[in-house]
Order: structure tokens, then C-alpha cells, then sequence
């Protein structure tokens, strides 16, 4: 947008120093022109004088060496014609049926007076002609012409031509630098802290604020606008997320008594039926508890203000591993991992420990004893190849991908595409104990750090769940 504002003042001031320039470049060539034609007028005058006596006595010695000389002085042709268009001297030959000089003499010899030319241009290389009339007694005896170059004339104008350019040039690169470009900034400021801040809102910093002090008052009444719009949404936010908070804990009271009371009748049901309906009634007791656990930390992450930061990569993901190894262990479930050592990323804190639990987790209920593998790299943004591999990738450019990846039997095109709300559960996965909001926390904290999760089918079976984060940036090398 500043560039595109940049322009449109350029051309408006371009528009301006042209409209007042043409009129000076203008005047300043009539007024070579001008004083050009006063001065071959007075040359046509003298020499009219001196033919007039001439033309009379009939000699023409005088005016003859007079043509000469002045035709070397100043590289220009003299002729003197009667009043029959006959020329009776001259000093270089003259084309007398040449348009322009045609009607020069005829304008003459009908005792007209010359007429001022129009500007000479450096590019227009005609030249000036002059016929002056021949008078004695009132009568026309003849016309003197003089028909001389023009490149002083035009050599004054395209100096002055030039002049004009180069000033104009150096005031359009004056005024777009030291008034239009600061003029420009001082606009678009707000409307960049806008536009940030729209950004900062849309991926859910509520907190987000702009000045009010900048710019012109109509953008300040709109930050104003801005202001109270985020405000009342981070207001609407934070009540939602007090209710879900404040459900999820005044509820889980009343629940753990509604358990133990249940518990409580065990030794009172004789009937074996009763009995296994009671240990359904527990469980069912024990999920809506891990549902009310995982809603109050869902409302907790929502509500969370930490600032992302370097996170060492390949560190946590060992860690979680290592603390998964035993439950595979048990279940039977191989896990490998492909971890290098030194790769880092930009995260909240523990979002991505939380991200491999839930992973790891699901990968081992929904894999169906399927063997997982762990990986984790440094990728080109948008691409799939390490970017080691690419040394002309920029670290800004680069995210990390940690990726666990089953053999199980994974999940359709369609489920793919719900995967990840909140309580969403695949209708092949209700009898498996869970709740839905472990992939849905997960995340909505990977991406209030800048990441992404995303799912992939594996062939010829099998699931992949990636967490892509920003890496962090390389520490420059130290010098020898």
C-alpha cells in the first residue's frame, strides 16, 4: 500500500512540476526567438538602406562586399532581389522557390513587415529567414534576405531545456523523499498497527490494542472503534471461558460424591446383573470426570498469556518417549524413534510435551497394536525435504516437524476432515475409553505458538500426525 501511495503522489507531483515547468522552457525559447529576430531585423533594416541606394545607382560593389562579409561573419546567405523577384546580388546561392523563402519575399515585396517565427526547438533544424522590403519614396524596389542557421538559438534553448529537466528532477526527488514519503509513513502507520493487530486478534490475542493518538483523526476513531470491538470480545471470551471454568469445577464436586455413593452400593446389590450395571454406572462416572478434567484444561489453555519461546526439540521429544517406553512395553506395541540431536523450535511452554502425550496416547489406543515411529527434523517451509539438505534456506523460512506415525488402520478421508473438534470421536472408537478434547487441546495450543497439526493417511494403512512449529533461530557461528 505504501508503495502504491508513493506512486500516486510521484505522478500527482510529477503532473505539477510539468505543468509549471512547460510554460517557463516555454517562455524563455520565445524570448531567444525574440531576441533573434531583433537583431536580424536591424541586420535586414542596415542592409535595405544600403540597397536602396544601390538598386537606384545601380552599383552594387558596396553592397556586394558588405553581403560578403557578413555572410562570413555569421555563416549565413544575403541576396538582394528587384522588385521582379530577380536577384541582383548574393553572397552564397540562394533557393529562391524554397517554400519557406517564398513566402518570406513575397510578404517583402508586398511591403509587408517580417513576421517573428515560432520557437526553435533543439530538434527543429530549420532555418530563420528574413525579407526585409527595398523602400525609396514610398515606393518598393525591392526586398533584402538573409537566411541564417538557427543552432545558437537552439543550442540557448535545450541549455536552459536541460536546466529545467535536471531541476525539476532533483525537486520531484526532494519532495517525494524529505515531504511525501514521511507524509506517506504518517498515514499509514495506524493502518499497519491495524492490520497487525487485526492479525494478532484473528489468531485469538484478545489483548491486542492500537494507538489512539496516531495518524489522521479519522483512522484514530478508528482504532478507537478498534479498541472497544476487542474489548468486547475479549470480554465475551473471557466470560465463556469463567462459565466452562467454573461448570467444570462446581460439577466435579457434586460428581465425585455421586461416585462414592454409587461405590457405596456395592455391598447392598446382591443381584449379579445389578452389579454389573453399577460398574457401568462407575465408569461412565469415571468418563464424565476425565470430561470435566479435560474442559477445565481446555478452559485454562484458552485463558493461558505465554509468550512462545526457543524450545529444545529434540530434548522433549526423548524425554516423552522415554516416559511412553513402558506403556508400549506392556501393550506390545514396538516404538522406534529418528530423533537428531540439536534441532529447536518456537513454542509455548510444555504445548509440545502435552502434543507428543496425546499423540503417543491415541497412537497406542487406535493403532490396534500396530508398531509407531517418532521422527523429528528441520523442514522447508512448505516441503518435505530436511533443510539441511538445502543450505540456501533461509532460518525463517524453516519449521520442525515432529511426527508420529502408525501402521494401525487410521482414519477415513471424512473423519480426517472432523478429526480434531472438540469431542469429536470416531463412530469405530466409542467403546475405547476417552473424551474427544485431547487432539482438540492439543491443538489449539500448538497453534497459539505459531504451529500447525496436521493429519495424513499413511499407505497402505496407518496414520500420521505431524506438529509443525517455527524453528528457532540458528545461533551464528562464533568467530576464530
Amino acid at each position: 500500500m505504501r508503495r502504491r501511495l508513493l506512486v500516486i503522489v510521484f505522478a500527482l507531483v510529477a503532473g505539477l512540476i510539468v505543468a509549471l515547468s512547460l510554460p517557463l522552457v516555454r517562455a524563455t525559447a520565445e524570448r531567444t526567438v525574440q531576441s533573434s529576430f531583433i537583431g536580424r531585423v536591424e541586420d535586414g533594416a542596415w542592409f535595405a538602406d544600403l540597397a536602396a541606394t544601390a538598386l537606384e545607382s545601380g552599383r552594387t560593389g558596396r553592397l556586394e562586399a558588405a553581403a560578403d562579409r557578413y555572410a562570413n561573419l555569421y555563416d549565413s546567405r544575403v541576396a538582394v532581389v528587384d522588385v521582379d523577384s530577380e536577384t541582383v546580388i548574393a553572397s552564397r546561392p540562394v533557393d529562391l522557390e524554397e517554400s519557406q523563402v517564398r513566402s518570406a519575399l513575397l510578404l517583402a515585396l508586398a511591403d509587408r513587415p517580417p513576421e517573428q517565427p515560432g520557437v526553435w526547438w533543439p530538434w527543429d533544424d530549420r532555418p530563420f529567414v528574413l525579407a526585409e522590403p527595398v523602400r525609396r519614396d514610398g515606393r518598393v524596389l525591392g526586398a533584402v534576405l538573409i537566411v541564417s542557421p538557427t543552432d545558437r538559438a537552439r543550442s540557448e534553448v535545450a541549455d536552459h531545456l536541460t536546466l529545467v529537466i535536471l531541476g525539476s528532477l532533483a525537486a520531484l526527488v526532494l519532495v517525494v523523499i524529505a515531504v511525501a514519503a514521511p507524509v506517506v509513513r504518517w498515514v499509514l502507520r495506524p493502518v499497519h498497527d491495524l492490520d497487525r493487530a487485526t492479525h494478532e486478534v484473528a489468531l485469538g490475542r484478545l489483548k491486542t490494542r492500537v494507538s489512539e493518538r496516531a495518524g489522521a483523526p479519522e483512522l484514530r476513531r478508528l482504532a478507537n472503534h478498534f479498541n472497544v470491538m476487542a474489548d468486547s470480545m475479549h470480554a465475551a471470551q473471557e466470560q465463556q471461558r469463567a462459565f466452562v471454568a467454573q461448570a467444570s469445577h462446581q460439577l466435579r464436586n457434586p460428581l465425585t460424591a455421586l461416585r462414592l455413593r454409587v461405590e457405596n452400593l456395592e455391598e447392598f446389590v446382591n443381584d449379579p446383573r445389578g452389579l454389573t450395571e453399577l460398574h457401568f454406572a462407575v465408569e461412565e462416572a469415571d468418563r464424565f470426570g476425565e470430561m470435566l478434567d479435560g474442559l477445565l484444561r481446555l478452559a485454562r489453555a484458552e485463558a493461558s498469556e505465554a509468550e512462545r519461546g526457543p524450545v529444545d526439540v529434540s530434548a522433549v521429544v526423548r524425554h516423552r518417549v522415554d516416559a511412553w517406553r513402558t506403556a508400549f512395553a506392556s501393550a506390545g506395541v514396538p516404538l522406534s524413534t529418528t530423533i537428531p540431536d540439536g534441532v529447536s523450535a518456537l513454542s509455548l511452554p510444555d504445548s509440545l510435551d502435552h502434543a507428543l502425550d496425546t499423540l503417543l496416547d491415541n497412537a497406542l489406543k487406535f493403532g490396534d497394536g500396530a508398531p509407531v515411529d517418532v521422527s523429528a527434523h528441520r523442514t522447508a517451509a512448505g516441503g518435505d525435504t530436511p533443510a539441511e539438505s538445502d543450505p540456501a534456506a533461509g532460518a525463517a523460512a524453516e519449521t520442525v516437524d515432529v511426527t508420529v506415525r502408525d501402521a494401525g488402520p487410521g482414519l477415513t478421508e471424512g473423519e480426517m476432515s472432523q478429526a480434531g473438534g472438540r469431542f469429536w470421536r470416531s463412530p469405530r472408537h466409542q467403546n475405547v475409553r476417552g473424551t474427544g478434547l485431547g487432539l482438540a487441546l492439543t491443538r489449539m495450543l500448538v497453534e497459539a505458538g505459531g504451529g500447525e497439526v496436521l493429519l495424513e493417511a499413511v499407505q497402505p494403512h496407518g496414520l500420521s500426525a505431524t506438529v509443525r512449529l517455527p524453528a528457532a533461530p540458528t545461533p551464528p557461528a562464533a568467530e576464530p
